[in-house]
């Protein structure tokens, strides 16, 4: 008898924790939420300009991220030429008048949520990028990048153009 309740002891300890997933649906969960009300806002933008409305949703973003934002929009460097010379949030020259959210992935401490947009007046093209969020100081989720393929994301593009402006 003894060797049985031995055995069911070990048996359950190898089965996974229910805690661990209802830990990941959360996180899952509030990083979608973040998304979801940065797109609600992006899409009623007037004209979609996000440059001069960016302020209202700064808490959306990791410190670092807005602080690269505000930097490269209000350089010296953006006021020869673009430094920005496309939409970030859609990774193209229009600006989007839809979105769908795919499902999130946990990848360590990161949410990664891919987000398929239909460009304005392209109804038969579609882009998607992935929305990267990490939780900041207070435990709350924000967006860390957008990445728009293996070798190509917001965060390694603004830091470029941020030294490039300072060369």
């Amino acid at each position: 008898m003894m060797n049985k309740l031995t055995l069911l002891v070990a048996c359950l300890a190898f089965l996974p924790s229910g805690t661990a997933y209802a830990g990941e649906a959360a996180a899952a969960s509030s990083a979608t939420s973040v998304v979801k009300n940065f797109y609600g806002w992006y899409l009623v933008l007037p004209n979609h300009e996000w440059t001069a409305h960016l302020p209202q949703i700064k808490s959306t973003f990791d410190p670092s991220l807005y602080l690269m934002f505000e930097t490269v929009l209000h350089s010296n460097a953006n006021q020869e030429e673009p430094v920005m010379d496309f939409d970030p949030f859609v990774n193209a020259q229009w600006d989007a008048t839809s979105y769908v959210l795919g499902t999130p992935v946990i990848k360590g401490a990161e949410v990664r949520i891919p987000v398929m947009l239909n460009p304005a007046g392209h109804p038969n093209r579609r882009t998607t990028l992935t929305v990267v969020l990490r939780t900041d100081a207070s435990g709350r989720w924000v967006i860390y990048n957008f990445m728009y393929s293996a070798t190509f994301n917001l965060r390694d593009f603004l830091s470029k153009q941020l030294k490039n402006s300072a060369s």
